[in-house]
């Protein structure tokens, strides 16, 4: 058995910018998480941040309503009965940058290629046995059993339309051999290929991101002439950039800096909901994992930390939870029912599993602060609190760009990482299952166990069950 121990969800994203901007030229500082920014190959925050600018989907969501998407590409839609067919019906006279209009040929082409790329954002088109474009303005999704959050996953920066015709000729393939034959990576780190709003000028790995305005976006020109994204990895540089004026826009800050820029003169401060979870991995592989693979170490694991004091690290606005679903979306736990500290029991676990003194690392991003949570410090907080129950733990930080791959390769045995939702529905939050992108990145397959089958089976069940009462139940079960 291998579980994720939630440590807790950020509910505030914490961001400051002056008052007024009087340039046409918008500078922000963030955190960089980018591992390309090929709309096939990326679900990464920055990456995001980036591809949601020069990059349209089908549907949409305004501002922070999440309650259901709106039409973006598509004007319209309509769902079968049975839930397994969707149909929408396309914009007219959209074009790309590059002068080409938009076709259904583009959609399908793109979300083939995102399908058969394999890479991360696969997922999200698990359920889609096949994508039609009968006729130029009309999108079919033949699904292989309903899926109630479809249309939110459709939202994703990386469902968006690319310019099939561009990308194609730059190396581009959608075919079941497009993981293999693929080659417009690199063009899409340096040009976009979308609709939106605005067009990829620049990207320097680590240092910048540059946006200029699409005159011919089909909303209208942007009000914004150019958007500047700068990679800045301190919080507290962040600060000190905004208040001399050199940033319009400061991203991720801590509470402290928040609370000390409320009085700064021309700056505003702002907070929105962030449904975004962090978490320890124990890796249930014995060969990676060691002693951490071991049903009862990870259970004096959960016993030893000191969720108080990780809640302190994170400061206001974070919240315990008992499972691995926010409290923002149905099918949360109560927080009440969160494990809560009990070291005398964790010893107990640990004097049971009869391994002698318990020795692991822990690997983390140690230049990565998410929604003002540094990481380092997470890992700082861990290592003291599993020292306190007599377990020998080093820290293996390392640049995030190396940390998040070692974990995406299953190689952590502990990890401590976060998990943003990618579509504002609960069903997100089933990559912790066995066999799932958590999972698996923590060595829980369904074959490990009974419980580890069983909890397979019933994270498919909650995600094609089409009503909204039932599937909550299925997730609070999960």
């Amino acid at each position: 058995m291998s579980t994720p121990i939630v440590l807790l969800a950020t509910v505030l994203a914490l961001t400051a910018l002056p008052a007024a901007a009087a340039e046409k030229t918008l500078v922000v500082g963030a955190s960089f998480i980018i591992k390309s920014l090929d709309p096939g190959r990326t679900i990464e925050t920055t990456s995001n941040m980036v591809n949601h600018s020069v990059y349209d989907s089908l549907v949409t969501f305004e501002g922070e309503d999440l309650g259901s998407p709106k039409p973006a590409l598509a004007t319209d839609w309509k769902v079968s009965d049975e839930g397994r067919t969707y149909t929408f019906r396309l914009r007219p006279n959209v074009k790309f940058a590059s002068g080409n209009p938009l076709t259904s040929a583009d959609v399908k082409w793109s979300l083939d290629r995102v399908r058969n790329l394999q890479n991360n954002p696969a997922f999200f088109l698990n359920s889609v046995e096949e994508v039609l474009a009968p006729d130029p303005y009309t999108v079919v999704l033949k699904l292989r059993a309903p899926n109630p959050a479809l249309l939110p996953i459709l939202a994703s920066s990386s469902l968006a339309a690319l310019d099939s015709k561009l990308v194609t000729l730059r190396g581009g393939d959608a075919s079941v051999s497009a993981r293999d034959k693929d080659k417009a990576e690199s063009f899409l780190n340096g040009q976009s290929a979308g609709t939106g709003a605005y067009v990829l000028e620049r990207y320097v790995p680590d240092q910048e991101v540059v946006l200029v305005r699409n005159p011919n976006h089909w909303r209208g020109a942007p009000k914004l002439d150019r958007i500047v994204i700068r990679n800045i990895t301190e919080p507290a540089t962040q600060k000190l950039q905004l208040e001399r004026g050199d940033l319009d826009v400061a991203t991720g800050l801590d509470q402290d800096q928040m609370k000390a820029l409320r009085s700064a003169a021309g700056v505003t401060t702002r907070t929105s909901p962030a449904a975004t979870t962090f978490y320890v991995l124990l890796n249930a592989n014995p060969q990676i994992g060691g002693p951490f693979a071991n049903p009862k170490v990870q259970q004096a694991v959960r016993y030893a930390l000191d969720y108080d004091g990780i809640l302190a690290i994170a400061g206001p606005g974070a919240v315990r939870l008992a499972g691995v679903i926010p409290t923002t979306f149905p099918g949360a736990l109560d927080p009440r029912q969160a494990v809560r500290t009990d070291r005398e029991k964790a010893k107990a676990l640990l004097r049971e599993a009869n391994l002698g003194e318990v020795k692991g690392a822990i690997t983390y991003a140690s230049d990565s602060t998410i929604w003002g949570v540094q990481m380092s410090l997470l890992a700082q907080k861990l290592q003291a609190d599993l020292a306190a129950v007599g377990m020998a733990i080093s820290l293996n930080g390392l640049p995030r760009a190396t940390a998040l791959q070692a974990y995406r390769d299953g190689k952590n045995q502990i990890g401590v990482w976060s998990w943003a939702a990618d579509y504002p529905d609960g069903q997100n939050f089933l990559v912790y299952g066995p066999g799932r992108t958590v999972g698996k990145r923590a060595g829980w397959l369904p074959e490990a166990s009974t419980e580890a089958r069983e909890l397979a089976q019933l994270a498919t069940d909650a995600e094609t069950e089409g009503d909204p009462g039932k599937s909550a139940a299925l997730y609070r079960k999960f």
